[in-house]
């Protein structure tokens, strides 16, 4: 693809992956919209600049792959890197968090890299696409997004990719970033932050030629721990997150196969199944709680939710991490949001 030459402004470069935002139908929508027909709906983004697009993939986001966000991500850098002011992924909602957080793990550019989609196709009334979809551009065009790494922009407001999450399947304002609070809005075509991290956000990691596969596994009442341990036995198995009762637990039918997976040298993160609040440290020592898991060699993943968590160790298991450098790693990334 042959970069623009610009010389009246500034450019952007527009990044597809179907989702809801692209989908069209009578008898149930599905993805038919490209980049250039997404742009091309709406006539405002003309006045923040050129926006130059493709589409690695029309699909619903449960279907988006980790190759190609890889692919997605490989084409942004060289935008950005050819002159491109910021970068807009548009992308169903279904996975977006996700999608967020490994994008934000692995952008290494000040330039902002914004995410956006729909709750509502193109064809149903109230469509919120176009008006997404101008908002962020507006954030990828403001001084005030630079550095701030991946930030999905929804419904007029701005959250950091860490914690955002997904609270509703249906509702217009359906992301929340439920314990630190959205990281600003878009207000009369203007981006105002609200909040700011506490310190510097945490450096990139290097991107993997792949990003391993990680199974989460929920325990719950009268759980035996048998599916755990199935996991820890498989020959394929580098890594399993936990998504734990509480602050961090499991029944004491899951301790055999935690014992394993350390014997296996197979991490374990522990996550919290609940909707906020981080992993405990001190506080519960019976078996299965979190002192007693800590002694056992369980990592815990403090404010990250579990699919957050999954892609963490997904992205590190496919650097070649060590048990180490991975404790390291959630240490730093999921206790000081």
């Amino acid at each position: 693809m042959m970069v623009p030459q610009m010389t009246d402004g500034p450019w952007y470069a527009v990044c597809s992956f179907g989702g809801t935002i692209a989908m069209t139908g009578d008898d149930g929508v599905t993805p038919a919209l490209d980049g250039d027909d997404l742009v091309a709906a709406v006539p405002a983004l003309a006045d923040i600049g050129r926006m130059e697009c493709r589409t690695v993939a029309n699909v619903g986001s449960p279907s988006v792959s980790f190759d190609m966000l890889l692919e997605g991500l490989a084409w942004a850098h060289r935008m950005v890197d050819d002159g491109a002011a910021g970068v807009i992924v548009t992308h169903g909602t279904d996975t977006m968090e996700e999608t967020a957080y490994l994008l934000d793990l692995l952008w290494d550019r000040p330039e902002p890299l914004v995410i956006t989609g729909a709750m509502r196709s193109p064809d149903e009334p109230g469509a919120d696409g176009p008006a997404n979809l101008l908002d962020a551009a507006i954030v990828a065009a403001s001084w005030q997004a630079r550095g701030a790494g991946a930030v999905v922009v929804m419904n007029g407001e701005v959250h950091r990719a860490v914690t955002v999450t997904k609270t509703h399947s249906f509702a217009m304002d359906a992301f929340a970033s439920p314990w630190m609070g959205a990281l600003g809005r878009v207000v009369e075509g203007v981006f105002e932050p609200v909040t700011r991290p506490d310190g510097p956000c945490p450096a990139a990691l290097p991107v993997p030629q792949r990003v391993v596969n990680v199974p989460v596994v929920t325990p719950a009442l009268g759980c035996d721990g048998e599916v755990l341990r199935q996991l820890v036995v498989s020959q394929d198995c580098a890594g399993i997150v936990i998504a734990g009762m509480g602050a961090g637990h499991v029944p004491e039918s899951y301790l055999d196969a935690v014992d394993v997976a350390a014997e296996r040298g197979i991490p374990l993160v522990m996550t919290t199944r609940t909707r906020g609040g981080r992993t405990g440290r001190t506080t519960y020592a019976y078996p299965g709680a979190e002192i007693d898991l800590e002694r056992r060699g369980v990592i815990f993943a403090g404010l990250l939710q579990p699919l957050k968590a999954r892609i963490l160790l997904g992205v590190l298991l496919g650097l070649g991490a060590s048990r180490q450098t991975i404790a390291d790693q959630f240490e730093m990334r999921g206790f000081s949001l």
